[in-house]
């Protein structure tokens, strides 16, 4: 019987993938090809999501990587702000039923932790796991175990959605009903199978 649901976030809550959205936010405001942005970026990311640093140590990599040089706070606030939200997800975790233990595992980096887990849409999220505080990303399998722990719930009783296809193959591996979230039509199909008795919000119609 299933008694979680678990999401990712970037991806899932959001509209494509916070770092394609963020990537291209910041070499607006350095005012750079995306290509220029991206591959550094990217290579600096996996540690930031492992915790080895705060938004000013990316701050600070990044510059090194790139030789793009930006105020403090209007690097923050890009980078931050870089957030473009799926409204029908948003809707659907909030109609959840108490009856279900709601969760996050999410790779993600300080400070935009905290925007994620103060906003108000999310409200219904019981349990948060990120992997800059737990030290570990996804796929790994300590990340899904530190999931299971924060839901005081087995691999079998819970349901996990990821945009990321190796991610819900490894969650699946670990006992986890996964559920890919790719274009919302596609999604609902698989929900709709996981979990029948759970209708759907109007934008997913």
């Amino acid at each position: 019987m299933i008694r979680a649901i678990a999401f990712d976030w970037g991806g899932v809550f959001t509209e494509g993938t916070f770092d394609s959205s963020a990537i291209r936010a910041l070499a607006t405001l350095h005012d750079v090809d995306v290509e220029r942005v991206e591959a550094p970026y990217l290579a600096i990311m996996a540690d930031f999501e492992d915790g080895a640093f705060d938004l000013a140590g990316f701050q600070r990599r990044f510059a090194e990587a790139t030789g793009l040089q930006a105020d403090a706070e209007a690097f923050r606030a890009t980078f931050l702000g870089a957030v473009r939200w799926r409204t029908p997800m948003l809707q659907l975790v909030a109609s959840i039923p108490e009856s279900y233990t709601v969760g996050v595992l999410s790779n993600n980096v300080p400070s935009l932790c905290d925007v994620v887990r103060d906003d108000p849409r999310l409200a219904r999220v019981e349990r948060w796991v990120f992997s800059n505080e737990i030290g570990v990303r996804k796929p790994h399998r300590a990340a899904f175990d530190a999931l299971s722990d924060a839901l005081g719930l087995p691999p079998q009783e819970t349901v996990f959605v990821d945009d990321n296809a190796a991610n819900v193959a490894a969650c699946q591996d670990l006992g986890f009903t996964g559920l890919l979230v790719d274009d919302l039509a596609g999604f609902a199909g698989r929900w709709r199978q996981a979990l029948p008795d759970l209708p759907l919000p109007p934008g997913f119609a």
